[in-house]
């Protein structure tokens, strides 16, 4: 009956929901009055208010063996690690500068990673995402898809937040993963690791000093150094490399991927995160440190983590 429904709704131009007539949504919101001890008048108007989002639900509708979690490193190549990045990237640096050198100073992070991070998740703020948070988020707790839990978890974490800042819940912007701001925080993230750097009494994800001081700190806090490498590359003798699994969770005795015939200097921990980038015509092999599991660890994407690692590299060139 519920995958007939959301099959229904999916195939629907426009169909209104009613959240409080959901048994899930009941449950949630006597978790918040226990738990949390919410006003219950507040959720239920939250809910009876917020909109199912088609649209959003799409993203995360794909079975979960048949979804690919991350997008080609041909995408990232072609899309992020271009001139034009590597030039915003600089101007950014340029126009903040006095105010990344106190945070990376105070938080003992690479400049240049805080500035990548800023460029991919928001193209420096300019697009921070135009989704309802509260519609997606809930749309994404109950409705099944492949990460249903976790968006239950997110929007726990985003009704806690809009309560203790006092936002406006339905006017906040954002991913369709309910993502926020210049760095794109979860709202479990911003709980956690948001800094009010401005001293305005709150850390704002739209604020810049806010923003980049919340990432520099969610870095520090896992375990970043700067005398660590984040990657080093690895050479094969072929053009392919088809041998092991590679991703953010791939890790491998070192030992054993010299065994296997991958050849590299100056590793010094005793496993390696796998990556291999799968260019146009050859694949591309690096060793993942453990600054780059912290990366990982923001968005699960090898790619990711070194589109950031890469533009990181040319914004002093």
């Amino acid at each position: 009956m519920r995958s007939l429904l959301i099959i229904l709704i999916l195939i629907s131009p426009i169909l209104s929901y009613d959240y409080l007539a959901n048994q899930d949504v009941k449950k949630f919101i006597n978790y918040m009055i226990k738990e949390h001890k919410y006003s219950k008048s507040k959720l239920e108007n939250i809910f009876k208010k917020t909109k199912f989002k088609k649209r959003v639900l799409s993203k995360y509708s794909v079975p979960k063996k048949a979804y690919k979690s991350d997008a080609s490193w041909r995408v990232y190549e072609n899309n992020l690690v271009v001139p034009l990045m590597f030039k915003r990237a600089k101007k950014f640096k340029k126009r903040h500068l006095k105010l990344l050198k106190k945070i990376s100073k105070e938080y003992r992070v690479d400049i240049n990673i805080i500035v990548a991070v800023a460029g991919v998740e928001s193209n420096f703020g300019t697009n921070t995402g135009n989704f309802s948070i509260i519609d997606a988020l809930t749309t994404l707790a109950f409705f099944k898809n492949r990460k249903e839990e976790f968006f239950k978890y997110e929007l726990e974490e985003y009704l806690l937040l809009c309560r203790d800042k006092k936002y406006n819940p339905f006017k906040l912007k954002g991913s369709f993963a309910g993502a926020m701001g210049i760095v794109q925080q979860l709202p479990s993230i911003n709980i956690e690791y948001g800094v009010d750097y401005n001293k305005d009494g709150v850390s704002n994800p739209w604020n810049i000093p806010d923003a980049l001081a919340s990432i520099a700190n969610f870095l520090h806090s896992n375990g970043w150094s700067n005398s660590r490498s984040i990657v080093i590359k690895a050479k094969y003798n072929k053009s392919r490399f088809r041998v092991l699994d590679s991703g953010f969770d791939k890790y491998y005795n070192i030992q054993k991927l010299r065994d296997i015939g991958l050849t590299f200097n100056n590793f010094k921990q005793d496993n390696a995160t796998l990556i291999v980038l799968n260019s146009k015509y050859i694949d591309e092999i690096w060793l993942g440190d453990k600054n780059f599991d912290i990366l990982t660890s923001y968005n699960n994407s090898i790619n990711y983590a070194m589109a950031l690692y890469k533009i990181s590299k040319k914004i002093d060139k």
